[in-house]
């Protein structure tokens, strides 16, 4: 039997966050959508960091429009398991901060540590992102399968 605290739509949310890899996101420029898949870590406090390269369409669109959106497939047959967010993205520059993150990042996916260390150099064209959410909503026919459908308003400051 599942306790109620393991129900939280807080607890499945950072769960899921910790057990999955690749997120989609979602920016726009000019009314004009763009979406891409990313490998990821989440924090304690459900941030979502990602690395990639300032060139790529959706890092520029970040630096124009920092409202951004995620999803993850989590389970993709019935019963189906999905998350969606809404929230902020921002480049993150602090050296200390970026090692702290890229360590966990070089853990999580296994990346080569040469290529941390030129990241938080700043020598890479690589540079790390990180979402803040606003509103998580969890699609959930495992755990909630009367009311699927259920909302997670994030307090992060």
């Amino acid at each position: 039997m599942k306790l109620m605290s393991e129900l939280s739509v807080e607890n499945l949310v950072q769960k899921y966050l910790s057990d999955e890899m690749i997120i989609q996101l979602a920016t726009t420029s000019n009314n004009q959508p763009w979406l891409c898949n990313l490998h990821f870590i989440a924090d304690e406090q459900s941030n979502v960091y990602w690395i990639s390269k300032s060139s790529r369409r959706h890092s520029q669109e970040i630096v124009d429009n920092p409202n951004v959106a995620i999803a993850i497939a989590i389970q993709t047959e019935k019963p189906l398991v999905g998350l969606q967010a809404e929230g902020v993205a921002e480049q993150i520059a602090e050296p200390t901060k970026v090692r702290t993150i890229m360590d966990a990042y070089m853990e999580r996916h296994g990346t080569d540590a040469s290529f941390v260390d030129s990241i938080v150099a700043g020598t890479n064209e690589h540079k790390l992102y990180v979402f803040h959410p606003k509103r998580f909503s969890l699609f959930d026919q495992v755990n909630f399968p009367d009311q699927p459908q259920q909302m997670w308003l994030v307090n992060n400051k």
